[in-house]
């Protein structure tokens, strides 16, 4: 091997040592001697026996570690090159440990994993350090060029901009230029609505010059075809080179550089050289993200700044604002930016800009003079507040977002409307054909017994005719009848007299004929005037989402109709009384509903006569108890009467609205009820309704995405052969907590099998020679809570039963954290894992149980809240307020309830900060995970246990509540830590690969690059190795010294031609039956795991190459 001689510290095996072993804990040392002494004495692997200091030899297999609490770690190598030291844990925090997961039945059997051998590059010092050197030489040259700029003025604004297309310097002279020529600017964009996304003019200042850039279509008022047919490069604004110049990197484009806007992503994605294959170093910096990192505001906070009232007792607002610049510049700069000149932009045309040319030149370069003086006071506050050079580099890094595209895009978009219309054109014939067979119900007032339609307006339009004229006799001769000729002559008179009174009437029609006479009014509102130049015959403006459809459908939920009642939404139409009264009561068909009620066996019915013979075959079959429990407790159970008690009133109870029963639901086949079909909960009366609204689920996707997805600005580098791509418009920090946010990209979901263009992620390829490298972070914010919780207990991973579940706990026994979720309080494990999430995410018992009264309407309000509770004392535990050690030492007990301390207070005539500690979380399996986190939420300047990044301004001063935002703060906690956790890998894979490997995207918790063919599989183990290394910084920033193996590597990761989450699936949808492979050409991809990668890769990690070992020197 080639870790023969690494020097593993080897620790003893008793537990109560709390040292490292690599056999088994509960053997002695008199057992590990006689387990040697039957080893061949050629395994010459030296280790130091901690119980007697001397060398001794011991197999090969002491790669193999675990700690205390049976919990795989690292492999001894990589061990070694990573920490290097040795520890003790504490004899008293391991019993307590254990005494804790013997509560869960923990530790359970240990799953081992393969130990990996690998050599690691070189690091900077020790893991800490080494990201601060890492993350300082990546951001350091932009650091350097800011505070260079900041030192300086900028100068004058002109009086004059010349109007020229391209660009003008306004230095000591005024003279054309390719692009400006120094390193940092302040620029800004402005596009005419109207007309496209096509940038329209532009202005940028540095230390030395004013500079102007004026579209050709501004010069010329024409409009270019615009989006559908793609821009190409020479539509957009060079910012490094000439215009004319092709795709290729020069010296000044290696040059750092420095480009500062706000919301500059909107500017980044209208310049030329960000499209290119191979990026450039220009670096962007956005003042809004700035902002928000720094001032940034819950939801909640931002709604009290929209409605401009008055905000009284709420400090935060003089520490925050809104996004907008002139919010942004009224907070720092105390002083209104006039806004008056956008509406040209947003409403006018080229040639209304064309016409106010210097007038709205001199506004967008008053909004680069705001944008300046805001920078100037945020990019101190932003080194104070982060300060940390890894913040800053993975910032830059995420700016240079690129996404790869191909002639296969237009397909994808042809395709998707394509289905899309004969989708939506099928479901509206079908409804269209359902209201034609309604309007039957006309005959005999049979509307008045439907048990949907008898609410709609049935008057037909009568057709009014003419009176009838008074006709003089006819004086005739002879009055002789006519004859027939023959057979059909004979008949044509007979018709002609049957249809004479008919035939009359059109001299009496009116002059302007009625729309639709003779039919209801409901009817007639879905049908289009012949005069409307698309007109064709039938109810075709028809929609999903009109409130007739589902009655036109005869939805029913849970078995009974329903109904839509003007202020209380759609709801169960019963044959009782309820809280919700209904308008027109009096016209509801009673008999047919209490029928219907009876017959879907949704009451009891107390006069069914059955034998002893039927009674038994269906106790048997059905295990059903004839019993009337509502008659024998006299009283209603779950809305559910006797027949015999129905009355003659009637109600509606409301349909479970997923955020909660106060809320009202306005659409039963919105997006959150077309998944209830396949759950039994809405169904239809018969089938055609089902396949409706199986097309409108197919639709649900593309109709919510489909302006987002066609409105992606497309520039094709080479139109010939089909390649382009998209900048997605990524703002860095879009959140309080610094999450990365765009509209279209970071939210878009995998392939569905049952959804129009949802394929859209995979419409991202590589050109030919590239492939997509990514990995999707296991478990990231359990992983970061486990660990700061296991950090606060004791040091020790797995110290906690939530620690030990997210570290080794398995889904196939049930030892994970969902799964015993689930178990304790009788749900699904797949809602246990969306419940245990929005719990650390900082969620209490009420939104806990909103969601499971989602997930299952049927449960009554009292047993959501005995779940709830159960789940919360079993998790998160109970609050323990524990006296202080000086106060009211005659008082034995020392831990108390949050009622028992209230009621000592009482007692004592004290405050509760005067006799007690701080309350703590104690009981639950993730009570400590809960304390570390108040303890960082709740300090006086809360920062993130890694990067020590701080929290918001406006959540960080004295006078913020600090229990009104407790929830957000802890929310903080986890989420800004997993923001620095993708910080520190975009800073690690950037010193790990080639530089010619470009960054692509960050998905929430995956991570995508763009790398030439021959790097793949290099940088596939970059990947893996970055997150060891990210992972070992972040528990040695939290004083451990080791870290498991189940988290030191990716499950997997995927090189691939697409930007598929997994490389293989064909994403096979309605728009693309045939899959990728066969419909667009696009192979299955790769998953590697960390074995496969190194087998791969040859060992070698991105540009790092593998050492030659003596041992391998040998063998050759």
């Amino acid at each position: 091997m080639y870790w023969k001689r690494a020097n593993v510290y080897y620790a003893q095996c008793v537990r109560g040592h709390g040292k490292y072993s690599t056999v088994s804990k509960f053997q002695r040392p008199g057992k590990i001697t006689e387990l040697l002494a039957g080893k061949s004495r050629d395994e010459e692997t030296v280790v130091s026996d901690s119980l007697t200091r001397i060398p001794r030899l011991i197999p090969k297999e002491t790669e193999f570690r675990k700690n205390p609490l049976n919990i795989q770690m690292l492999s001894a190598n990589l061990y070694n090159q990573l920490f290097n030291q040795s520890y003790t844990t504490d004899e008293n925090i391991l019993k307590m440990a254990l005494n804790e997961l013997s509560k869960y039945d923990l530790p359970s059997k240990l799953h081992k994993v393969p130990d990996i051998e690998l050599q690691l590059p070189p690091l900077e010092g020790n893991i800490v350090d080494h990201f601060y050197e890492i993350g300082k030489k990546q951001s350091e040259p932009y650091s350097v060029l800011m505070d260079e700029f900041l030192k300086q003025e900028i100068p004058d604004i002109p009086k004059e901009w010349v109007f020229r297309e391209g660009w003008t310097r306004y230095g000591k002279e005024i003279e054309e230029c390719d692009y400006p020529k120094e390193k940092v600017m302040i620029f800004d964009v402005e596009v005419c609505c109207r007309e496209g996304d096509l940038p329209t003019l532009a202005t940028a200042v540095t230390s030395e010059a004013w500079y102007s850039w004026v579209s050709k279509d501004l010069i010329s008022c024409n409009t270019r075809s615009g989006r559908y047919l793609g821009y190409s490069c020479n539509d957009l604004i060079p910012l490094e080179t000439s215009s004319k110049s092709k795709e290729k990197i020069t010296e000044w484009s290696n040059t750092p550089k420095l480009c500062v806007g706000h919301h500059v992503a909107f500017d980044r994605a209208r310049i030329m050289e960000q499209y290119w294959l191979n990026r450039t170093a220009l670096r962007f910096i956005d003042t809004m993200s700035l902002h928000i990192a720094i001032s940034g505001i819950t939801s909640y906070q931002k709604t009290l700044l929209k409605s401009k009232d008055i905000i009284e007792d709420e400090s935060w607002q003089q520490h925050s604002s809104l996004n907008s610049l002139n919010e942004v510049y009224k907070l720092y700069c105390k002083a209104e930016l006039s806004k008056s000149d956008r509406d040209i932009f947003v409403k006018g045309s080229l040639q209304d800009i064309n016409n106010d040319f210097q007038n709205l030149m001199s506004y967008c370069a008053n909004d680069v003079i705001a944008t300046t003086k805001v920078l100037r006071k945020l990019w101190p506050l932003f080194l104070e507040r982060f300060p940390h050079p890894v913040t800053l580099a993975g910032i830059l890094e995420l700016g240079t977002s690129y996404l790869p595209v191909n002639s296969n895009w237009k397909r994808y978009l042809e395709t998707s409307n394509e289905i899309y219309e004969d989708l939506d054109i099928e479901s509206k014939f079908l409804l269209s054909q359902q209201a034609n067979q309604a309007c039957q119900l006309m005959f005999n007032d049979n509307y008045k017994k439907d048990l949907w339609l008898w609410d709609q307006n049935w008057i037909p339009k009568e057709l009014k005719l003419k009176k009838e004229k008074k006709k003089k006799p006819e004086i005739t001769v002879e009055n002789k009848p006519i004859e027939p000729e023959d057979i059909y002559e004979k008949k044509f008179l007979k018709l002609q007299e049957m249809f004479k009174p008919l035939m009359e009437t059109c001299e009496r029609m009116p002059l302007k004929t009625p729309h639709l006479a003779g039919y209801p009014e409901w009817y007639r509102k879905l049908c289009a005037p012949p005069k409307d130049p698309h007109w064709v015959p039938g109810p075709l403006l028809i929609s999903s989402g009109m409130h007739l459809v589902p009655k036109l459908l005869s939805l029913m939920w849970k078995s009974l109709p329903l109904h839509y009642v003007r202020g209380h939404g759609w709801g169960q139409l019963v044959p009782y009384d309820t809280d919700i009264k209904i308008p027109d009561a009096e016209l509801v068909p009673l008999k047919e509903l209490q029928d219907h009620y009876i017959k879907s066996n949704v009451s009891c019915d107390c006069k069914i006569k059955i034998n002893n013979t039927e009674l038994h075959e269906n106790v048997q079959t059905n295990l059903v108890k004839y019993e009337c429990i509502f008659k024998k407790n006299h009283k209603t159970i779950r809305n559910r009467p006797c027949k015999e008690n129905l009355t003659t009133g009637c109600g509606i109870l409301k349909l479970p609205h997923k955020d909660g029963n106060h809320l009202n639901v306005g659409n039963p086949l919105a997006r959150d009820f077309l998944n209830k079909f396949s759950q039994n909960g809405l169904s239809g009366k018969d089938s055609n309704a089902e396949h409706i609204i199986e097309i409108s689920r197919m639709l649900s996707y593309w109709r919510n995405n489909r302006e987002r997805v066609e409105g992606q600005i497309v520039v094709w580098t080479d139109k010939s052969k089909g390649y382009g791509a998209i900048i997605p418009q990524v703002v860095v920090c879009g959140t309080l907590t610094r999450r990365a946010v765009e509209r279209t990209w970071m939210t878009a979901a995998n392939a569905i099998d049952e959804r129009v263009g949802s394929e859209l992620r995979s419409m991202i390829q590589s050109p030919p020679g590239y492939s997509l490298v990514g990995a999707d972070v296991d478990s990231q914010e359990l992983w970061i809570a486990s660990v700061i919780g296991d950090s606060y207990y004791g040091k020790e991973h797995g110290a906690t039963a939530f620690g030990w579940m997210t570290l080794s706990g398995r889904k196939s026994d049930g030892t994970d954290m969902h799964s015993s979720t689930a178990k304790a309080i009788g749900i699904t494990r797949d809602n246990a894992k969306v419940l245990n999430y929005a719990r650390i995410y900082g969620a209490g018992k009420p939104f806990s149980e909103r969601l499971l009264k989602q997930f299952n309407p049927d449960i009554s309000p009292a047993q959501a809240k005995q779940k709830a509770i159960a789940m919360f004392n079993m998790t998160k535990g109970n609050r323990i307020y524990k006296l202080h050690d000086t106060v009211l030492p005659e008082v034995k007990k020392r831990e108390h309830s949050r009622l028992g301390a209230q009621e000592l207070c009482n007692i004592y005539n004290k405050s509760v900060d005067e006799l007690f500690n701080k309350p703590i979380w104690s009981g639950g399996s993730e009570s400590a995970m809960f304390n570390s986190l108040e303890q960082i939420a709740c300090s006086k300047q809360p920062k993130t246990p890694f990067l020590e990044s701080r929290l918001s301004r406006a959540l960080e001063m004295n006078g913020v509540d600090i229990d009104k935002y407790i929830p957000t703060r802890i929310n903080w906690v986890v989420q800004s830590g997993a923001v620095d956790f993708l910080h520190l890998m975009l800073v690690c894979m950037r010193w790990l690969i080639h530089p010619n490997v470009r960054f692509c995207l960050s998905f929430h918790d995956e991570i995508r690059y763009l790398v030439p063919d021959e790097h793949r599989y290099q940088t596939a183990l970059a990947l893996h190795v970055t997150n060891l290394l990210v992972r070992a910084f972040c528990v040695k920033k939290l004083g451990m010294t080791d870290l498991p193996q189940s988290v030191a590597f990716f499950s997997s990761v995927e090189v691939d031609t697409a930007l598929r989450k997994d490389a293989l699936n064909d994403c096979i949808t309605p728009s693309n039956p045939h899959g990728l492979f066969k419909g667009y050409g696009v192979p299955l991809g790769q998953s590697l795991d960390i074995i496969k990668a190194i087998e791969l890769s040859g060992g070698n990690i991105g540009t790092f190459k593998k050492k030659k070992r003596k041992t391998d020197k040998t063998r050759d």
